[in-house]
């Protein structure tokens, strides 16, 4: 019998139904804060509202 290994079904569900990578990044306290803000909007707001402000935000001349 093989040991150790990845088991079907074993793990914590999808919620989302995609998958989430973990990812890591430095930040001051004062950006940590706004990014666990803009976070929160991301995944249970408005992502397309997100996006739209964003690409305002990177081609603002």
């Amino acid at each position: 019998m093989p040991r150790g290994g990845k088991r079907e079904g074993a793990g914590r569900p999808l919620v989302t139904g995609e998958l989430r990578k973990k990812r890591q990044l430095r930040a001051s306290q004062e950006e940590w804060e706004l990014i666990l803000r803009f976070d929160k909007v991301v995944k249970y707001g408005d992502k397309q509202a997100c996006k739209k402000f964003l690409d305002e935000q990177e081609h603002h001349d």
